[in-house]
């Protein structure tokens, strides 16, 4: 872990716990917007797939406007407006019709920054990552 991610996160225990809750609800939206995405593709299940995907979307772009409207400065702030974008243009690109191959290298990429803030939490006063150094 960056130390200057732990540092802003000792520093801005608010901040960073507001950036971990939208990343979890980020991370929890995959596995549906996932499926949208994949039901999107013509047959008979593209009804379906078009209003989970449209679902899916709504989802992701209030999670990014509630990402604006808190105005954390630090980095990882962009980097996971950043993937919710990545996210939202793949939700958009299978809406549009066009070849979507999912949320692809992104969504593991969401799933590493949510981690990163995880081990930024600390327990009994110790860094995630003191007290258990294999995380």
């Amino acid at each position: 872990m960056s130390g200057s991610l732990a540092e802003w996160a000792r520093a801005n225990p608010a901040g960073r716990d507001a950036l971990l809750a939208l990343a979890e609800r980020a991370v929890a939206l995959q596995p549906a917007a996932e499926a949208g995405i994949q039901r999107c593709r013509p047959g008979p299940d593209q009804a379906g797939g078009l209003q989970d995907a449209a679902a899916a979307r709504d989802a992701y772009r209030s999670l990014a406007d509630h990402l604006r409207t808190l105005g954390v400065g630090a980095p990882v702030a962009a980097d996971l407006g950043e993937l919710l974008d990545r996210h939202l243009d793949a939700i958009e690109d299978a809406l549009a019709g066009s070849a979507a191959d999912g949320l692809g290298p992104p969504a593991g990429r969401l799933v590493g920054l949510r981690d990163l803030l995880r081990r930024t939490v600390a327990i009994g006063g110790r860094p995630v990552s003191d007290v258990t150094p294999s995380v």
